[in-house]
């Protein structure tokens, strides 16, 4: 399946900065990638640069990433690291009740695939798990907005938890659209603009979103006349409440 039309698409409506991430769980990975070690809070932002990044039990740098994309068992996971080292949380007892709270609506996909790949959406003709794009608060309302179009339905969205886990694991295993603010460790080791979001979309839900950006605001429909004409009204702050009972279209 060709994604190259659907990356252009959601780039040129959101005017996003970085090319759309696809995340695919396989175990031929692609024989041409980056070499090194990168964090999942790494290779993300690699890859809408345009690199294809291949992690696995042994190329993934962090542990917690590891663990959370199901790469290998939670053991790998220092809870007295994220408490004394990072200091994310004041004492062990705050750090398990976390991370069972996270577990209880997803776990890692343990034994899904050997590789997790991160690469420029339009590079592989594989049908993606998920599409990461990294946005602004804007672009991530927009795209709430359209996830909903159809069906009015809005996925719950999970803040807590680390960036591998909000921005790969939630999406993955629920199925649901989330926006991550990442956590504030993977955001300082790997120098994120501060002014970045994180918005994962299951592959399930993309051809809705795409679809609904030519119908919606959010996308690159126009408002109706009538609407225009309020909003016109509003913003001269002269507006009366009252006008809001009387129809503005013809």
């Amino acid at each position: 399946m060709n994604y190259e039309p659907k990356a252009a698409k959601l780039k040129k409506v959101l005017k996003l900065s970085g090319k759309p991430v696809g995340v695919k769980y396989t175990n031929k990975p692609p024989r041409q990638n980056c070499e090194g070690y990168y964090p999942v809070c790494g290779a993300i932002p690699a890859a809408a640069q345009g690199k294809t990044i291949v992690l696995s039990q042994d190329t993934c740098a962090c542990p917690g990433g590891v663990s959370h994309l199901g790469l290998a068992d939670e053991g790998r996971v220092s809870g007295q690291m994220l408490v004394e080292g990072e200091k994310l949380w004041a004492n062990l007892t705050a750090f398990h009740r976390s991370a069972t709270a996270t577990h209880k609506i997803a776990e890692p996909p343990l034994g899904l695939a050997e590789n997790v790949v991160f690469y420029p959406l339009k590079e592989s003709t594989d049908e993606p798990d998920l599409i990461i794009l990294l946005v602004n608060a804007e672009q991530a309302c927009r795209l709430v907005t359209l996830n909903q179009f159809w069906d009015g339905i809005q996925t719950e969205v999970e803040l807590r938890g680390s960036l591998c886990w909000s921005a790969v694991t939630y999406p993955l295993v629920s199925g649901n659209l989330n926006v991550s603010l990442g956590d504030t460790s993977a955001r300082r080791m790997e120098k994120w603009d501060p002014n970045l979001l994180i918005v994962s979309i299951p592959e399930r839900r993309l051809d809705g979103i795409l679809t609904a950006m030519d119908f919606s605001t959010a996308g690159t429909a126009p408002p109706a006349e009538f609407f225009e004409e309020m909003v016109t009204k509003m913003a001269s702050r002269k507006y009366k409440p009252a006008d809001l009972r009387r129809p503005l279209h013809k």
